[in-house]
C-alpha cells in the first residue's frame, strides 16, 4: 500500500510548489476583485498580501500609492516575501495626502480645513514635494536648513532665556527651539509664558547632562554666541514669511504662506498623513526598487532576515524634537531597524530631521547596512547620524554619505566592521563630534575601522572663539572607548583632531592611517583617567603632533609628520605615496597585523606604492595588497581645445586631463607623448585631429577626434528698413562695438541687433578679436531724389545714392533755358546747390548719374 501511495504523495508535493511559487500584480487603476494577474492588478497591498505565501513576488506597477505597505506574513529561507517595483516602472509610496480648498485669509496667508490626525510633532507640510517651515521668528530667510537662522539668548537659566527684539505676540503655546553655544545638541521645550524680553519654557534639569553643557547659564566666548542661540516656532501669529505654515489643531485649520505669496495650486501643498510609509512585522521579506515619500519605513522587533534592496526614502522623518527629551538622542530615522539578520544595500536616503538608519542595538544584531547614498540627515542638530547603530556583529561598508548636521556615523556595537564608506560634510550644525563618532563604556569593542575616506568637516563658526578650532574630528573615540581597530583611513580637511580620544582609552590601534590638513593630528581629553595599552603605528600626518602623556598611554613608533606632500596630488585626494618619498619603506612590520607590500618594507600611511589604488564610496575598489590594472576605459577624459584665436596664427591649443592617474601614451600629430594626469599641446593649425589614449604596456584604448577651427574674419548680413539697420553676425567673437560715422555707438554680445540710422550713415561693425576685421554698411535710404529746403531762398541741398561719388548736374528754369551745368562732389550722399542771383520762378535740376532723374526746384 505504501508503495501504491507514494506517486501520490510526490504529485502533491510537486503540485505544492507550483502553488507557492506565484506573481501577483498590484496596480493604482486595479481592483481588488481582480485576480491579481499583470492583465487583472489587485488595488491595495493590502489585498495582495492576503493572498501571498512563502516565496511569492508582488510587483507593483508604477504610479503613486498612499496606502501604508504593511507587511505582516512571513517568508522563509529561500522563499522570501518579494515586494518590487515593476521594471523600469516609477512607484512612490507616499505618507502625505494632498490639501486643495484654499481660502484668503489675511494678505498672502492661505487656509484650508484638514484632519492632520498624525503626532504634532511630526507633522510636515510639503509644496511640490518641497518641505515648509513651521511658522517662527527668526524666519527662516536664506531658505537653508543648515542655517539655524536664530536670535542670541543674553541670560536665562533652567526655566527661560533672554532676548531682544521679541516680537510682541503671546507666545504662550508656542515651541522653543534652543542650540547652547558649546553646540553639542539642541533641544526643544514648550513656552509657557512670555513678556516682551523673557521666553519661560518647560524646565531642564541644568545640573544634568545633556543640559549642564548646554543652557545659558554657560558663558562661551564665541562670536555672537556667548549664551546660545533660539528660534521659537508654531504660533499663528509668527505666520508672516513665505513658506510657513501653522496648523490649528482645535479648528482643523491648516494656514499657509507659498514663496511667492499667490494662493497654492491643487495638488501641490501635502501634508504627512502617517508616521510610516512601510512597516515590516514578519521575517524573509524583501522590498526592491520601491520609492518612499514623507514617512520612514520600519521593520520591527523580532522581525528578522529582511532586505531593502535600491530603495528610496526621501522625506523619511521629519518634524521637531520630542519636548520631554533628556537624552539628547531620537528614536526615529528614515528607517528604523529592530530586527536582526536586516540587509540595507544600494539605496538612497535623502532628508531626514533625525538619522538616517537606525539599528537599536537592544533588539537588533548582525545587520548588513552597504552601498547606500545617504544625505541631509539631522537637521535638527543633536546626537543623530546618518548611519546610527549600537547594534551587535554589524557591517558597515561602501556606502557614500554627505551633509548631515552632527555626526558623520556613529557604531559602537560588538565585532563590527566600518570599511570603504565615503563620509564628508558632517557638523553642519553641531560641534564637538567626528566625521565618525562613537562613545564607549567598559567593554572592550572589537570594531575594525578600515579603509574609509573621512573629510571635509568644518564646525561652525558660532561653535567656537576666534582662533581656537571648531571642533570637527576626523575618528572621534569619545569618552571610554575601547577596543577599537583604525588602519588604513585617511582624513582630509578637517577643522578639529584627525584622532580625538577621550577618558579611559584602551586597546586602541592606530595603524598605517594617514592625516592631512587637519588642526592637529591627535588630541585627548583624559579628564583624570587611565590610558593603556594604545598604539600608533605607521601614520602620516601633515601636521602634529600625536598624543601621549605618560609612558603607558600610547605607544608611537614609525609615523611620519611632514608638512611636504608625499603624495601623488593630495588637492586632488589623491594619496598615492610617489616613489623615492619619505612614506615609502619605512613603515615596521607589526606582528599581529600582517599586511602585504610592495617594497623591502610596509609603506607609512594608508596606501601602499605599487599597491592598490583602493577607493572608498559605493563604488569601492577593495585593497587586495596587489595593484590592480587599471583599464584605460574606466578613465574619464576632459578634452578642451582652444582655436586659433586669430587668422594664420596657428596657435591653437589641446589640453587633456585624466580623473585618474596613470602612465597614459598617445600618439599626437606625428610624436609620442607620455603622461600621468594631464598633457597640453600647443601652437595647432587649424584642422581635425584623430588619436588615440592608452596604458603603457596596454593594448586597450580610448580613441577621440577633435577640431581645432579655423579663426573668423567677422561676417554677417545687413538689411535697412526705413530708418533701421538690422544686422546678424554669422562669424565673429562678441562683444561687438557698432560705430557710427567713426563714433561707438554701443556695444553687444548679441549675434543679431538693429541701429537707428539716417540716409549716408557709414556703419561698422568690428569684433573683440581686432584680427578679424571689419563689418561696413553705407546707409542708402532714398529710393528718389529729394531737395531740402524746398520752397528755397537760394542755398538748397539734394541727396543722391551714395554709390555716387561724383555726379553732373543741369540746372534749368522752367522755360527750358539753361541755368548752369557741371560736375558736383557727392559727401555722405548730398550735394550743395545754390541759386541766388537767380530770379523767382520754377527750376528743374536733372542729375545726369548712373540712374538719371530730375526735380522741381521752386525759388522765393
Amino acid at each position: 500500500m505504501n508503495i501504491k501511495r507514494l506517486p501520490l504523495l510526490l504529485f502533491l508535493l510537486f503540485s505544492h510548489s507550483l502553488i507557492v511559487a506565484q506573481t501577483l500584480y498590484v496596480a493604482t487603476d486595479g481592483n481588488d476583485t481582480n485576480d491579481g494577474s499583470i492583465a487583472n492588478p489587485y488595488k491595495t497591498f493590502s489585498k495582495a498580501i492576503t493572498e501571498m505565501s512563502a516565496g511569492d513576488v508582488c510587483i507593483i506597477r508604477g504610479g503613486i500609492y498612499e496606502e501604508e505597505l504593511t507587511i505582516n506574513k512571513s517568508g522563509t529561507a529561500g522563499s522570501y516575501l518579494t515586494f518590487k517595483a515593476a521594471e523600469g516602472e516609477n512607484v512612490q509610496i507616499k505618507a502625505t495626502s494632498y490639501i486643495n480648498g484654499w481660502q484668503p485669509h489675511s494678505g498672502s496667508i492661505f487656509k484650508t480645513i484638514v484632519d492632520i490626525p498624525i503626532e504634532s510633532r511630526f507633522r510636515a507640510i510639503y509644496h511640490n514635494d518641497e518641505y515648509m517651515d513651521l511658522a517662527r521668528w527668526p524666519n527662516n530667510t536664506d531658505n537653508n536648513r543648515w542655517t539655524i537662522n536664530s536670535t542670541p539668548v543674553i541670560d536665562g537659566d533652567g526655566t527661560h532665556f533672554m532676548v531682544d527684539n521679541l516680537p510682541n505676540i503671546d507666545w504662550t503655546g508656542g515651541l522653543v527651539y534652543y542650540l547652547g553655544a558649546h553646540s553639542g545638541t539642541s533641544w526643544t521645550r514648550s513656552i509657557t509664558s512670555n513678556t516682551a524680553a523673557r521666553i519661560n519654557y518647560t524646565g531642564v534639569d541644568i545640573t544634568k547632562w545633556p543640559f549642564n553643557p548646554h543652557n545659558p547659564t554657560v558663558w562661551r566666548d564665541n562670536p555672537g554666541n556667548n549664551r546660545g542661540q533660539l528660534y521659537l516656532f508654531n504660533k499663528l501669529e509668527a505666520l508672516d514669511y513665505a513658506r510657513e505654515w501653522y496648523y490649528e489643531e482645535t479648528t482643523k485649520t491648516l494656514y499657509f504662506q507659498t514663496a511667492d505669496g499667490s494662493i497654492p495650486e491643487d495638488n501641490t501643498v501635502a501634508y504627512a498623513r502617517n508616521k510610516y510609509t512601510a512597516q515590516l512585522y514578519g521575517n524573509y521579506i524583501k522590498l526592491e526598487g520601491l520609492n518612499f515619500f514623507g514617512g520612514s519605513l520600519k521593520i520591527h522587533n523580532n522581525a528578522d532576515n529582511n532586505q531593502v534592496i535600491n530603495c528610496q526614502i526621501i522625506h523619511g522623518s521629519e518634524g521637531h524634537d520630542s519636548l520631554t527629551n533628556t537624552s539628547a538622542q531620537a528614536g526615529e530615522a528614515a528607517i528604523e531597524v529592530l530586527g536582526d539578520n536586516t540587509v540595507i544595500s544600494g539605496c538612497i536616503i535623502d532628508h531626514s530631521a533625525v538619522s538616517g538608519i537606525l539599528i537599536a542595538g537592544w533588539a537588533a544584531s548582525n545587520g548588513i547596512i552597504e552601498k547606500n547614498k545617504i544625505s541631509n540627515i539631522d537637521y535638527i542638530g543633536i546626537h543623530a547620524s546618518p548611519i546610527r547603530t549600537s547594534a551587535s556583529n554589524m557591517k558597515i561598508l561602501k556606502n557614500t554619505i554627505f551633509n548631515t548636521g552632527r555626526d558623520g556615523m556613529y557604531v559602537n556595537g560588538l565585532n563590527s566592521e566600518v570599511a570603504y564608506n565615503d563620509v564628508s560634510a558632517s557638523q553642519k550644525i553641531n560641534s564637538d563630534s567626528g566625521i565618525f563618532y562613537t562613545v564607549g563604556n567598559a567593554d572592550l569593542k572589537n570594531i575594525e575601522i578600515h579603509h574609509n575616506w573621512f573629510h571635509d568637516a568644518t564646525a561652525p563658526t558660532y561653535s567656537h572663539a576666534i582662533g581656537s578650532p571648531g571642533k570637527a574630528a576626523g575618528i572621534y573615540l569619545d569618552n571610554n572607548s575601547k577596543g577599537y581597530t583604525v588602519h588604513h583611513n585617511v582624513i582630509w580637511n578637517i577643522s578639529w583632531s584627525g584622532y580625538q580620544v577621550n577618558w579611559n582609552n584602551t586597546n586602541l590601534d592606530f595603524y598605517h592611517n594617514t592625516i592631512w590638513n587637519a588642526e592637529r593630528a591627535m588630541d585627548s581629553w583624559v579628564n583624570g583617567y587611565t590610558q593603556e595599552n594604545n598604539k600608533i603605528y605607521n601614520n602620516y600626518s601633515n601636521i602634529g603632533d600625536w598624543f601621549s602623556e605618560t609612558t603607558s598611554d600610547f605607544d608611537i613608533q614609525d609615523n611620519l609628520i611632514n608638512s611636504i606632500s608625499p603624495f601623488e596630488d593630495a588637492d586632488a585626494s589623491n594619496f598615492m605615496p610617489i616613489t623615492g618619498s619619505p612614506v615609502v619603506d619605512k613603515a615596521q612590520i607589526i606582528a599581529e597585523f600582517p599586511k602585504p607590500y610592495k617594497g623591502i618594507a610596509p609603506d607609512i600611511g594608508a596606501y601602499e606604492l605599487g599597491g592598490t589604488r583602493w577607493t572608498a564610496g559605493i563604488n569601492a575598489v577593495e585593497d587586495t595588497g596587489e595593484g590592480i590594472s587599471w583599464s584605460v576605459l574606466k578613465t574619464q577624459f576632459l578634452i578642451t581645445t582652444s582655436s586659433e584665436t586669430c587668422p594664420n596664427q596657428h596657435n591653437g591649443k589641446l589640453h587633456i586631463e585624466a580623473d585618474f592617474s596613470e602612465n597614459y601614451t598617445l600618439n599626437f600629430n606625428g610624436s609620442d607623448t607620455t603622461f600621468t594626469k594631464d598633457t597640453l599641446f600647443e601652437n595647432l593649425d587649424h584642422g581635425t585631429y584623430d588619436f588615440c589614449i592608452s596604458i603603457i604596456g596596454n593594448t586597450e584604448s580610448q580613441c577621440f577626434s577633435i577640431e581645432i577651427k579655423e579663426a573668423n574674419e567677422i561676417t554677417g548680413k545687413s538689411v535697412v528698413s526705413l530708418n533701421k539697420l538690422s544686422v546678424k553676425i554669422e562669424k565673429g567673437t562678441a562683444p561687438f562695438h557698432i560705430i557710427v560715422n567713426e563714433k561707438l555707438l554701443f556695444q553687444t554680445n548679441e549675434n543679431s541687433f538693429d541701429v537707428a540710422v539716417s540716409h549716408g550713415d557709414i556703419v561698422k561693425v568690428t569684433s573683440s578679436a581686432q584680427c578679424e576685421g571689419t563689418l561696413s554698411k553705407s546707409i542708402e535710404i532714398l529710393e528718389d531724389i529729394v531737395a531740402y529746403p524746398n520752397p528755397t531762398s537760394g542755398i538748397f541741398q539734394i541727396s543722391v545714392p551714395k554709390n555716387e561719388h561724383q555726379i553732373t548736374i543741369d540746372l534749368y528754369h522752367i522755360n527750358s533755358q539753361l541755368v548752369s551745368s557741371k560736375p558736383y562732389l557727392v559727401t555722405n550722399g548730398k550735394v550743395n546747390l545754390n541759386l541766388v542771383g537767380e530770379p523767382s520762378g520754377v527750376y528743374i535740376v536733372k542729375i545726369n548719374g548712373k540712374n538719371p532723374s530730375a526735380i522741381q526746384i521752386l525759388k522765393n
